[in-house]
């Protein structure tokens, strides 16, 4: 079960809201008893701001002039 004695730590991650999560279930039950069990003893961070993904990304541009080619 979900509630064993101790300290045990799920982390969840998404990028939509509870609320839009039902786009995921295909019955609201099992949309409503997920959500119990994960809310009932959670401590949500809600985090705003400039994502971390991308930043090492590095962007080359290549201009390529039309060249006359004749197939030999």
């Amino acid at each position: 079960r979900y509630n064993k004695e101790g300290m045990f730590n799920t982390v969840f991650t998404s990028n939509k809201q509870p609320s839009q999560w039902k786009e995921c279930f295909e019955e609201e039950d099992a949309l409503l008893c997920s959500l119990d069990r994960i809310f009932d003893n959670a401590i949500v961070f809600n985090l705003k701001g400039k994502s971390y993904r991308g930043r090492k990304l590095k962007v080359v541009n290549v201009q390529v002039d039309n060249l006359n080619h004749e197939d030999k």
